[in-house]
């Protein structure tokens, strides 16, 4: 029997007063040798559970919360507004500890669905964290402030309110980045 936890999301929806909710999305997969017995002529070859746990947490503002491993900044220069989301991308962050994600676990769910067309599927993202960001207002553009591997570090708009970014485990356990910071300009 194993039991892996199957990377990170983090999804965070600003209210126009700047308070909002933090949602933090695991999925777990457990594999036991042997399942329930349903009936003769059938051999039980195993049992496969996949779990998905949600924490929930508020927040007074975005930019005062301190959760381990990254924190939002907002300034205005030259009459420009920019947000920055700083993310710590070191390989011992603390981010991981608090995400419950483990390397091993990783690999294993990754052997696991590599024999299992459906899992591959269901874990498309096993080897990322994602933050789903939802503001309160139009945002104009998102960038990496330093460049990243493109295709691997990905930040986007998937509306002009809601910003995705993906951040391979890879990368993270390889020491690629200490820090990654993406900069967010507001309309």
């Amino acid at each position: 029997m194993f039991c892996a936890c199957a990377g990170g999301n983090i999804k965070i929806k600003i209210k126009p007063d700047l308070s909002g909710d933090l949602v933090i999305y695991q999925k777990t997969i457990t594999k036991k040798q042997k399942g329930i017995f349903l009936g003769s002529g059938l051999t039980d070859t195993g049992e496969l559970e996949i779990t998905l746990k949600e924490r929930s947490y508020q927040f007074g503002n975005y930019t005062h919360m301190l959760p381990p491993g990254f924190r939002f900044i907002q300034f205005t220069e030259d009459q420009t507004t920019e947000i920055q989301l700083a993310i710590d991308t070191s390989k011992d962050s603390p981010l991981l500890k608090a995400l419950q994600i483990n390397r091993n676990e990783i690999s294993s769910i990754l052997s696991e669905a590599k024999l299992r067309d459906d899992l591959l599927r269901f874990n498309t993202l096993v080897e990322f964290i994602q933050f789903e960001v939802h503001f309160p207002f139009p945002i104009q553009k998102v960038k990496f402030l330093d460049p990243r591997t493109a295709g691997e570090w990905t930040v986007r708009l998937d509306t002009n309110k809601t910003m995705i970014v993906n951040i391979p485990l890879h990368a993270v356990w390889a020491g690629e980045h200490a820090l990654t910071v993406v900069q967010i300009f507001p309309e």
